[in-house]
């Protein structure tokens, strides 16, 4: 079983096709059902935000996973498989195991640094577990990448670069709408990127601040954090508004044309994947309308704040222990039959030696099993230790399966290694080569 990333990403993929790949909350428990449904497939869990939908998953081997994965994307898109190569992003165990950390830690992110992925792949591990589409091996990956995420942003300081996609987006209202300070705002949502929203808006000095959501509640706890009025009536509220933020991740155009039309001169920011905003209403002639598009375009304009040296030499560290450690576990079943086999074998020389002398002394049987158990014990020691030593090494499970035949340790298998031949296929259907 090997790790296998597919995915598109602001990196690489118009933003028309991103919407259409969205995977709702509505729509999740059907997606990790169909992606499982695939024999090569034995676990998944499905990240889908505003510039990403990545298919995390563990499979049998590289190509039957990848052509199984890829035909789901491709059927739920409705692009032929051939014409969406050119879109997908493609990473296989430690490239794969790579990506995961550098999406954790914000490196992959349209805004460099931002901490908003790590919430977000968190949300997607545990949706997926709560599924149970989550086994042993993805366990292990999604809880390494979270913890070199909190790290990443502790040791580089990542925390404090302060810009996030809403900051962003906020940022390019401003420039392209002539400022924002003073003037009146609405946002549409409550979730963590309205949340975001509000902050920037409060940061620009707009004049008043208003929140509709369809749960009051979660508008009232935004409202209440930035000093915000909630509204009930979306119509009036747009009437009011010289700014709207809309964010609501499962209500794909809720902003038509005869709403915004009877709104008036207003600039527009979609934060939501699908888009809140309909073509139509965001092609009026009195809608300024920032997408993702405008977005990404401003987001690349950015310096990057952030050490990519020291980022980098972080992630090739957490990848080398990971990728170790895992095949450190994949050698221990060939030690345990090891060690079951050396005591069955003691178990039954000493039984056939109180069968040929029942009457010898208890002491000096005790002296013998002492002396066998240790005779034993130091002959597999050396197998053992180098057999550990070199499990974090490409030549590992030859030696492993080599010290299994060799003292007959049964048929238990020795398990799968990161293949490097593999992942440079990978590579090479990747664009942009891999992660």
């Amino acid at each position: 079983m090997s790790y296998l990333v597919v995915g598109l990403s602001h990196r690489q993929t118009p933003v028309d096709v991103l919407e259409r790949a969205a995977i709702t909350p509505e729509a999740l428990d059907e997606a990790l059902v169909q992606v499982l449904g695939h024999e090569p497939v034995s676990e998944a869990m499905l990240l889908s935000t505003c510039n990403r939908v990545e298919v995390f998953a563990v499979v049998e081997k590289f190509h039957p996973g990848l052509d199984a994965v890829v035909g789901w994307l491709s059927e739920r898109l409705g692009i032929p498989s051939d014409q969406l190569a050119d879109y997908l992003q493609v990473a296989y165990d430690e490239d794969a195991v790579e990506h995961m950390m550098r999406v954790a830690s914000g490196l992959d992110s349209m805004v460099v640094g931002e901490p908003q992925i790590l919430g977000q792949l968190r949300t997607a591990y545990l949706e997926a577990a709560d599924r149970d589409a989550v086994g042993r091996r993805l366990h292990a990956l999604a809880q390494h990448a979270l913890r070199v995420g909190k790290r990443m942003h502790s040791e580089l300081g990542m925390h404090s670069v302060g810009r996030n996609i809403a900051s962003v987006a906020v940022d390019a209202a401003r420039e392209i709408g002539g400022g924002l300070a003073g003037r009146k705002a609405l946002i549409v949502g409550a979730g963590a990127m309205a949340t975001l929203a509000a902050g920037a808006l409060r940061a620009e000095g707009v004049a008043g601040l208003q929140v509709i959501n369809r749960s009051l509640e979660k508008a009232q706890a935004l409202a209440g954090k930035h000093d915000a009025r909630v509204v009930t009536d979306l119509r009036a509220a747009l009437a009011e508004a010289d700014i709207v933020v809309t964010a609501l991740g499962s209500s794909p155009g809720v902003l038509d044309a005869d709403l915004l039309r009877e709104a008036g001169p207003v600039t527009v920011v979609d934060l939501a994947l699908p888009k809140n905003v309909t073509a139509e209403a965001a092609a009026l002639e009195s809608v300024t309308y920032v997408g993702m598009e405008q977005i990404r375009q401003r987001a690349e304009a950015l310096d990057v704040a952030v050490d990519g040296t020291r980022a980098d030499a972080l992630v090739a560290e957490e990848v080398a222990a990971f990728v170790a450690r895992q095949r450190r576990s994949v050698v221990a079943p060939t030690i345990a039959a090891l060690q079951t086999r050396a005591k069955e074998v003691i178990d039954a020389e000493l039984a056939r030696l109180r069968g040929r002398l029942p009457d010898i002394d208890a002491r000096a049987m005790a002296e013998i099993e002492y002396a066998v158990e240790r005779v034993v014990d130091k002959m597999l020691h050396a197998p053992q230790v180098r057999v550990r030593e070199s499990a974090g090494t490409p030549s590992g499970e030859a030696y492993a399966e080599a010290l299994r035949m060799l003292f007959d340790g049964g048929d238990q298998p020795v398990g799968d290694a990161m293949a490097p031949d593999v992942q440079e296929s990978a590579r090479r259907i990747a664009p942009g080569g891999g992660a």
